[in-house]
């Protein structure tokens, strides 16, 4: 398997048995515990820090409430077409910051990722210092907030359009009074955005 997918996909199962472990209430020592493997472990799996074999991933499935074939579906996107429910959608908020992930596509060279953004008045993206590989783009349905890309400020408003190359540094800054919500797309898909909204991060999408 070409390593950049790889990159992409074991993150990916992590995020994905994060949700559902959240879902049924339990903590990382029960799933840990019902799966037969370490806190550790678990927590390395959920954070796509290792890449966990086929019989343990079954294990955590099982401790979940998840069947296995659910979790290599949603990972590998394999259906022609794919409809998402907003029951289906992974959400993650910290810091004022919510992303909620509308689809990604990992097929071949189309791939894209997009998701609604939500920023609190007053609060900002992690700073993205080195840029990722990939153009973000992004269309403003509420509110006002400012783009700092390479150091330059741009101000974006409800109405407009976005597009700019992501290999560079780059911040979004709710400056308004309003919440501001967006709709945002990434290609290639960005590797961890969902587990990276902490200000104190800086491998955020925008």
């Amino acid at each position: 398997m070409d390593t950049v997918i790889l990159k992409q996909i074991i993150p990916k199962i992590g995020r994905i048995l994060k949700v559902f472990r959240e879902k049924t209430g339990k903590n990382q020592g029960d799933v840990a515990t019902d799966a037969g493997i370490s806190v550790s472990m678990l927590s390395q799996i959920e954070r796509g820090q290792v890449s966990a074999s086929i019989e343990t991933l079954i294990a955590v499935c099982a401790a979940v409430g998840m069947e296995p074939s659910e979790l290599f579906k949603l990972v590998t996107g394999d259906k022609p077409v794919r409809i998402h429910n907003s029951s289906e959608r992974l959400k993650t908020e910290v810091g004022g910051i919510r992303y909620e992930q509308l689809m990604t596509s990992n097929h071949g060279t189309y791939q894209a990722e997009m998701f609604l953004l939500d920023v609190l008045p007053g609060c900002k993206t992690a700073l993205s210092s080195d840029g990722h590989d990939g153009v973000e783009m992004g269309f403003v349905l509420q509110g006002c907030a400012e783009l700092i890309v390479d150091n330059a400020v741009y101000s974006v408003k409800n109405g407009d359009s976005i597009w700019f190359n992501s290999n560079r540094p780059h911040q979004l800054f709710n400056n308004g009074k309003e919440l501001f919500r967006a709709v945002w797309s990434i290609s290639p898909p960005h590797v961890d955005y969902l587990g990276s909204a902490d200000p104190e991060r800086s491998d955020s999408p925008v």
